[in-house]
């Protein structure tokens, strides 16, 4: 929004029962400067009613040419001096000129004199505001009331206290001065300004505030003798979009000028965020089981775990049909046999000492008598793993490295399979985006340079200072067609990012161009054409086909259809878009 003054001048014919619009189309214009004469009649009580029109006529202007050349069924030459505005009005009082308060004087017989007269509409930027004027063609003699719109473009919301002075040059000497300390509403100020001799003049308008301070200077113009000096302005045929500035300054409107940009290329991929490999860790099964929390309970999503930690145990499975009773008649019936079995061995040894028996017999018993204590001990294992569902009685679970639960399966008392997912974690530190580039573009990426993709309403962009490339990969996916690329990031910590989230990717390919470029938003897709939304007067847009270009973080190239200097919406470029379907709804008008 920052750029040298630009000017709109419309023209109002009141006496007309029907609006017609006349616009001066500037060829061959001087950079960031316009004018436009239109004719569109005052509603009563000062009520316009802003409507898209269609009329036959076109208007050439040159500027610094002193004149002004018409185009309708033949030429005709028209001094630039009875065109545009050349205010002169009544001396400085010392008082600082007149002080009309917050509205000025609502004198219903200068109003009906004012509708007698052509309005003119001025339209004009500075670095900071943007001045949006309407006001009767002025007459020597005549009070003519300004409508003065305020915007301030560091948020684009309308002026909502400061002091308005309009002042009247001539050779370098303010001659007149006029005054109001408030605006009659948010953005609006009205002073009263009667000229009191024809000739030509400068008109500025300074607002000053507690945080705003400018001054639009508007150039030499002229102050008619009489009302019959005003000139007719031939009509125009120019189709544009009427959306008011109380429209405007509901909030999610802004301007950018359209401008020379340093673009840099990309391609378009869709990409996948993960988690380095050393970084990251699967806990599977090993074995099928029954799930048991350990005693100090289980973990959950988001907790830090150490290596090595406790998460849970995993304990075998019983055979179907098994209970307390059946565990318990098991270990007695073990516990027997293990008795016979030492039984049976002290008496062989007995008859081998007396000669009675072979060795191989006190052998074969003390071989049964360590099966028989091993069925035992499994036995009596068993009960009080099903007693108990102790830790110590199944496999455990350890984290396998440093970092962050992000994905938890383990409920205790649910059966799983073997090599079932359990647990992962992830490591703290930079995280992989991991973008596939289509074969096509694959020779575009010999160097990325970064990349930049959207989470949300958050963009997290990777440049040099806080990515690296990790490498680009060697061969082409034989499904997919692709080629992996991919960067080593540290996210925001005030945006999460979550592990294996899916995004689209623009990944820079190192080249750099200039060009025309207007915001992301500016852009509107109608029905498969790319257009934006070209502001012609303060309340005015037109519908601008573009053919785009390059696409970078925050701009779009445009390669055709746009000049440099022109503003474009680019903030709310839908609202007006709908509005020019429905200008009747749309832009309804405003009293003042």
């Amino acid at each position: 929004m920052r750029g040298q003054a630009t000017t709109t001048i419309r023209m109002v014919d009141m006496h007309m029962a029907k609006p017609a619009m006349t616009t001066i189309t500037k060829m061959h214009r001087p950079p960031r400067r316009s004018i436009r004469v239109r004719k569109m009649p005052r509603r009563l009580h000062q009520r316009r009613e802003k409507q898209t029109l269609m009329t036959t006529s076109m208007i050439m202007i040159t500027m610094g040419a002193g004149m002004i050349t018409t185009r309708t069924k033949r030429w005709h030459a028209i001094p630039l001096a009875a065109i545009l505005l050349s205010l002169a009005g009544s001396p400085v009082h010392a008082g600082g000129g007149h002080d009309h308060g917050a509205g000025g004087h609502d004198d219903h017989g200068a109003h009906e004199e004012e509708e007698g007269r052509g309005t003119l509409v001025v339209t004009h930027f500075t670095g900071q505001s943007e001045l949006f004027l309407e006001f009767p063609a002025l007459v020597a003699g005549a009070p003519s009331r300004f409508l003065a719109h305020f915007t301030d473009l560091r948020d684009f919301s309308p002026v909502r206290a400061g002091t308005l002075t309009v002042t009247l040059s001539q050779g370098g000497a303010v001659k007149a001065g006029f005054r109001v300390r408030e605006p009659a509403r948010d953005g609006l100020f009205t002073p009263e300004v009667t000229p009191r001799d024809a000739g030509d003049y400068i008109l500025a308008l300074s607002l000053e505030s507690a945080d705003l301070k400018v001054v639009h200077e508007l150039g030499s113009v002229t102050v008619y003798p009489t009302e019959a000096a005003v000139p007719e302005i031939p009509e125009d045929d120019s189709g544009e979009v009427s959306y008011l500035k109380e429209q405007q300054w509901q909030g999610g409107f802004n301007l950018t000028q359209v401008q020379q940009q340093s673009l840099l290329a990309s391609v378009s991929a869709p990409a996948k965020l993960v988690a380095p490999s050393d970084r990251f860790a699967i806990l599977r099964a090993p074995s099928e089981g029954v799930v048991t929390a350990p005693g100090n309970g289980m973990p959950s999503v988001g907790d830090t775990v150490e290596r090595g930690q406790l998460l849970a145990t995993l304990r075998a499975r019983l055979g179907s049909g098994t209970d307390t009773a059946t565990l318990r008649l098991a270990v007695e019936r073990a516990a027997a046999d293990e008795r016979l079995a030492q039984q049976n061995l002290d008496r062989l040894q007995e008859l081998l000492k007396a000669g009675a028996v072979a060795a191989h017999r006190v052998n074969e018993a003390k071989s049964a008598l360590r099966v028989a204590s091993a069925e035992h001990n499994t036995a009596r294992a068993r009960l009080q793993q099903l007693n108990r569902g102790g830790s110590e009685s199944g496999v455990p679970l350890l984290a396998p490295i440093d970092g962050r639960i992000v994905d938890l399966r383990l409920v205790p008392g649910t059966f799983v399979n073997a090599d079932e997912i359990l647990v992962q974690i992830a490591g703290e530190g930079p995280l992989w985006l991991r973008a596939e580039i289509a074969e096509v573009d694959t020779p575009r990426i010999e160097t990325p340079t970064g990349a930049w993709f959207d989470i949300g309403h958050h963009r997290e962009v990777l440049t040099a200072s806080n990515s690296r490339l990790i490498g680009v990969g060697g061969l082409i996916d034989p499904v997919t067609r692709t080629l992996p690329v991919i960067f080593e990031f540290t996210p925001e910590t005030h945006h999460p990012i979550r592990i294996n989230q899916s995004v689209q990717a623009e990944v820079y390919t190192g080249e750099q161009v200039q060009g025309l470029a207007v915001p992301h938003g500016a852009l509107i897709d109608d029905g498969g054409q790319a257009i934006v939304y070209v502001q012609t007067g303060g309340e005015s847009f037109t519908r601008r086909p573009v053919r785009t270009g390059l696409r970078d973080q925050n701009w779009v190239e445009i390669v055709s259809g746009v000049q440099a200097g022109e503003r474009v919406v680019s903030q709310g470029a839908y609202d007006v878009h709908l509005a020019a379907a429905d200008p009747a709804e749309a832009g309804h008008g405003h009293a003042h």
